[in-house]
């Protein structure tokens, strides 16, 4: 959950943002909501019912934890984000686990460099954030990037999650307001479903759950969310 809406214009004042947030500088503390210290137990299923397989790419991979646990599986994994200084992590943490993944950073509308290599793609958190027309941008991105029939499996926190997840950070703390702006993007099953339409066939999208944590919190929680499989035509 990495990279909100924003049109590629403002691609450096948006990476300079997440790497004061992955450098404890923001109001998060230490560590963002998303960070959850282990990997999504949505892609801990996935994988377990055999709906992983080839190269792997995570867009929007923040420190890496669900890359890093696909690699722990055997598979041959790139993990991508906006942020250096979470790739500059999520790479300590490759080094110190014995894994062998990729960490690089990249724009993941644009995925340059990328074309024709991944059969599988695990979104966790970064499809939800875009608005209608970059969802299309990135998913045209995806297409161009993953190989005939590959899935991407999308986890994207739902209306009420997104509520939820305001209303905690505002108990916790101060300078983060209670609601969220009316303007925010959207995040019903159908805005998913039209962001996947051209290129892509909707294999299922069903309900889940999406795993946060508080910056004060030793344990994640959960929270409402959505997980779509999209297979590349």
């Amino acid at each position: 959950m990495t990279e909100p809406a924003s049109r590629p214009d403002g691609i450096d004042a948006l990476t300079d943002v997440f790497d004061a947030v992955y450098r404890g500088e923001s109001p998060f503390g230490r560590r963002p909501p998303w960070d959850i210290g282990g990997p999504q137990p949505a892609f801990v299923a996935v994988e377990e019912a055999g709906l992983v397989s080839g190269a792997v790419l995570d867009p929007g991979c923040g420190t890496g934890e669900d890359a890093l646990h696909l690699a722990g599986k055997g598979y041959a994994v790139t993990g991508l984000d906006l942020s250096p200084t979470a790739i500059s992590i999520a790479q300590h943490k490759a080094g110190e686990r014995g894994l062998d993944a990729t960490f690089e950073v990249a724009n993941a509308l644009e995925l340059a460099g990328y074309d024709g290599r991944f059969d599988t793609v695990i979104d966790c958190g970064l499809a939800h954030t875009f608005d209608a027309a970059n969802l299309r941008t990135y998913a045209a991105a995806l297409h161009r990037v993953c190989r005939p029939g590959a899935v991407v499996h999308v986890l994207s926190i739902s209306d009420r999650g997104a509520e939820e997840m305001q209303a905690r950070l505002a108990e916790a703390i101060e300078q983060i307001p209670a609601k969220l702006p009316d303007n925010g993007p959207k995040r019903t099953t159908d805005d998913l479903r039209n962001g996947f339409a051209d290129g892509w066939t909707t294999e299922s999208i069903t309900d889940t759950g999406m795993h946060a944590i508080l910056p004060s919190a030793t344990e994640p929680f959960d929270l409402p969310a959505s997980l779509g499989r999209f297979r590349r035509t």
